[in-house]
């Protein structure tokens, strides 16, 4: 989703959009298959410079279970609030070129301290947690990609008591035992020691 400021006026202004679904997929882990996605709705409002935004949609995913490799549904439902930024313009390379030595070292400290002051700036206490953006347009895109990887969960299991596969044969022991986690195999090196008798 692409908003350019100048459709943001005093009033909040609404956005419902379809998710691209390179966007989702760009994000997804490896395991993860994307299903469907609602619409992205969006709200944003202009304040004091910033921009604060509002987001949320809901995404329906598959990934296999970690013990015995079932098909697992997983939802994802998704509510960001964000708030927003003009970048600084960047002053020209060659904007303060001068010839005089005096004057040189002059704007070469006035260069460092107008640097200075801008990393200042770009840190002010209640600036922190913001996100920054060109001043012209807010892309969207970023943000649902980030969203989704912070929603992924660790890990994915077809319920809390799955049993997994068998080591042996890969009998999913949810369905059926097989028998063979009853019977522990001997080692042949140690088979022997069974035939001997110990003397009272």
């Amino acid at each position: 989703m692409l908003v350019k400021i100048e459709e943001i006026q005093s009033s909040e202004l609404k956005r419902n959009e379809a998710i691209k679904p390179e966007v989702l997929k760009e994000a997804l882990t490896e395991g993860f298959a994307l299903v469907s996605a609602t619409p992205l709705q969006a709200s944003f409002k202009k304040l004091s410079g910033r921009v604060f935004v509002k987001g949320s949609f809901k995404a329906e995913l598959t990934c296999e279970c970690k013990r015995c490799t079932t098909p697992v549904p997983v939802p994802l439902n998704v509510d960001f609030s964000l708030r927003m930024i003009p970048e600084p313009p960047r002053p020209r390379a060659d904007a303060d070129e001068d010839v005089s030595p005096k004057k040189g070292r002059r704007k070469e400290q006035k260069k460092e301290d107008d640097g200075m002051s801008d990393i200042a700036a770009s840190f002010e206490l209640d600036e922190i947690d913001a996100e920054p953006f060109d001043g012209k347009t807010i892309d969207l895109d970023p943000v649902v990609r980030e969203q989704v990887l912070l929603a992924l969960p660790v890990s994915v299991v077809c319920r809390e008591d799955c049993k997994g596969l068998c080591p042996t044969c890969g009998q999913d022991l949810n369905e059926q035992d097989c028998g063979h986690g009853k019977t522990k195999e001997v080692d042949v090196r140690l088979a022997k020691l069974k035939d001997i008798k110990l003397k009272n």
